[in-house]
């Protein structure tokens, strides 16, 4: 499997499960409040992706960023739709806040791990450049909303 559809892979597999336990959540227990399809769990789910990319495989050192745009395009795109969580202009502006995102984080994440691979950090360095960038999201996301 090429390094490319390994993330994406991942991603997608993710974003089912989190979308999946949303729908059997929400038909089995409709009092419940359901987490917002937002920036952060966008970014969540991104991070979880490359976590389990970076741990199931070799070392992604090239990626296509537009191939990883598009092809989160279609995952923010089409997930939500199939599950019926989204439609109209609120699945438009979740697939592209998605893809922006995912993308960014994506290059943020490659470009950390490549620089703490080296040395005894490496086998640590995806888990902490991931809740890192978590909290930078988190920290910022007044200010892209």
């Amino acid at each position: 499997m090429k390094q490319i559809e390994r993330f994406n892979v991942f991603l997608a597999v993710v974003t089912g499960l989190v979308l999946l336990w949303m729908v059997v959540l929400r038909a089995f227990a409709p009092a419940a409040i359901l987490p917002k399809l937002d920036l952060m769990l966008i970014c969540a789910v991104t991070l979880a992706a490359l976590v389990l990319e970076y741990y199931t495989g070799p070392r992604v050192t090239k990626r296509n960023w537009l191939a990883v745009l598009l092809l989160n395009v279609a995952t923010f795109a089409l997930l939500p739709l199939a599950a019926g969580l989204l439609s109209g202009e609120g699945l438009l502006r979740f697939a592209l806040v998605g893809c922006v995102a995912a993308t960014v984080l994506a290059f943020l994440f490659t470009a950390i791990c490549d620089r703490l691979a080296s040395g005894s950090a490496g086998k640590v360095a995806p888990l902490l450049s991931a809740g890192v960038l978590f909290l930078a999201v988190q920290g910022c996301a007044g200010m892209f909303l």
